[in-house]
């Protein structure tokens, strides 16, 4: 009787020991189902960027009687396919037509990028709560209306003049040419 005592109590010690081990020296097992990368599109390496955006907006949206505010961090670039540039030589000047601007905007991915200040509903106990489609949702609007902006402020038009700087200086230090590079729309393309 007392040696099962002796090895019941060693089993619980053994259990109670592998239980203390995997609770505090184990690492946690990781649920991330990792993948090998792949590339699927070398476009965006063949971009002259010329500028970059980082900042934070208000964030309001209303999904019928529900009212959202809160804020939210975007990133942002202004840049130029160089795959698509319509060059036309000339002896020893080289013509260069500036193409479409290609802004892109999209939420930052750095920790508290987005935070919910306030819900509220306008029916009496209604429920203030939005479903993540609704937040993402009114997140796009915000984005596209601040991709809207960045025309209004003037942010494409001094991309695209420092763009012809560039281009200027990159071509002709390639080239030794003349470079002349004209902007059909210094103000760019609003879509």
């Amino acid at each position: 009787m007392k040696a099962i005592r002796t090895i019941i109590v060693l089993i619980i010690l053994v259990a109670a020991g592998f239980v203390a081990y995997k609770w505090y020296v184990a690492p946690e097992a990781d649920n991330v189902t990792m993948q090998e990368a792949k590339i699927t599109d070398v476009t965006p390496m063949l971009r002259l960027c010329s500028v970059e955006i980082y900042d934070d907006v208000p964030v309001k949206g209303t999904i019928g009687d529900r009212h959202l505010f809160g804020r939210v961090a975007l990133k942002g670039s202004i840049s130029f396919d160089l795959d698509s540039v319509k060059m036309t030589e000339s002896g020893d000047t080289l013509s260069v037509t500036l193409p479409r601007e290609i802004v892109d905007v999209y939420e930052s991915t750095d920790a508290g990028a987005y935070q919910v200040i306030d819900t509220w509903s306008d029916s009496f106990m209604g429920s203030s709560n939005f479903t993540t489609a609704e937040e993402n949702k009114i997140k796009s609007n915000v984005r596209d209306n601040y991709r809207k902006g960045i025309y209004q402020k003037g942010y494409v038009a001094r991309a695209r003049k420092e763009a012809v700087a560039n281009l200027t200086s990159l071509l002709g230090g390639l080239t030794g040419k003349t470079v002349i590079v004209t902007d059909p729309a210094p103000e760019g393309y609003l879509n």
